[in-house]
This record gives structure tokens, sequence and C-alpha cells, in this order.
């Protein structure tokens, strides 16, 4: 192994180390900010809990690192678009700017908000492939990821 090599093994470590040790604190202001709207606690009709995950904000190799929070459910066979369709309304209930649905993108819904601490943005995905899926996750899931992207 090259003197290089081995330097950028050690840099991607440090990396992944900040990123696990930033999940175990207390939730910062901006991921409070995440997990007090109604987005971050939406779960479609029907879906079932999968996968949850957390980071606050911080930066990694120099880079900001937003906070984020994300959820995953299963969706019953068939349902991604009527799920899309209910997230949809449900992040329009809850004050979100939803952009227009895009052609290129049919199982993906974007929306932005202001809140206090700044602007978050939303993302909704189906996911109808279970390569892209973790292995214990049947397709279709439906992804919630709020994000903080700043004041």
């Amino acid at each position: 192994m090259t003197t290089r090599t081995k330097i950028l093994a050690a840099v991607a470590a440090l990396g992944l180390l900040v990123i696990a040790l930033s999940r175990g604190e207390e939730p910062s202001a901006q991921r409070r900010a995440l997990e007090d709207d109604p987005m971050a606690t939406y779960v479609p009709p029907g879906g079932t809990l999968v996968e949850t995950d957390s980071q606050n904000e911080g930066s990694s190799l120099g880079k900001p690192v937003f906070a984020r929070t994300t959820r995953m459910f299963e969706i019953a066979a068939g349902s991604g678009a009527r799920a899309l369709e209910d997230a949809r309304a449900a992040a329009t209930s809850a004050g979100w700017v939803v952009e227009a649905p895009s052609t290129a993108f049919l199982d993906v819904l974007v929306a932005d908000k202001r809140v206090p601490s700044g602007r978050i943005a939303l993302g909704v995905t189906v996911f109808r492939d279970s390569q892209i899926l973790p292995d214990d996750v049947t397709p279709p899931a439906l992804q919630v990821s709020l994000r903080h992207v700043g004041p």
C-alpha cells in the first residue's frame, strides 16, 4: 500500500468517525427544528416504519454537513403513486412550498420551508427497486427526508 493510499484511507476513516460520533449527540437546534416539523413524524397510510436516521449539523473533512432526519417506510404493493400524493397533501398542509412535479423524476417530491432557524428542505421518494433499498426492506418503500440547509 502506498503512502498516499494510507493517507486517503486514514482521512476517510476519520470522516466516518466524525459522522458516527455526531449521531450520538443531543439534538442540535437545527435538528430539533427538523424534528418539530409535522413531516418528520409523517406516516404514509398503511406504511410500516423500517428505518430512521438523524444527524446534527457539523463538518466532515472541512466540508459542512447539514442537520438531517430521514425515515423510510415499506408501503403496499402498487401504492407508490398514491403514497406520493398523500405525502404531497400532508406537506402542503404543514406549510411546505412544494415544487411542481418533475417529468424526469416521477417518484420524487421536493419542497422547502422557512423556519425560525433558517431554511429546511424536504424530499420524499418512492423506491420501487430492491437493489437500492436496505436488504431487509421490500419495495415499494417511501422515504421522507428533511435537511436544514442554512440561514
